[in-house]
């Protein structure tokens, strides 16, 4: 099973060595980088780039607070029936 393990780490460094030639060669081809940087890809232990929430403004949020209460009343109501 190690051996197994092994091999499908080698592997996959192998490809994501390939990755990084194509994405550097892609780079100097376009004249920049491309979505993925290659230094990124070739090490592997960089996190990827979390995403940013947008902020809400005060009328979003209100809305969603009424939103709320409205599906809270209506589940409390049905919890009441039962």
């Amino acid at each position: 099973m190690e051996a197994i393990i092994d091999n499908l780490k080698a592997e996959r460094a192998a490809l994501l060595s390939g990755l990084a030639k194509i994405e550097a060669a892609l780079a100097a081809l376009t004249g920049g980088t491309t979505a993925a940087a290659p230094a990124r890809v070739a090490a592997g232990t960089a996190a990827p780039a979390r995403r940013r929430r947008r902020k809400m403004t005060d009328e979003q949020k209100r809305a969603i607070s009424a939103r709320m209460k409205k599906s809270w009343a209506a589940r409390k109501r049905r919890a009441a029936r039962q």
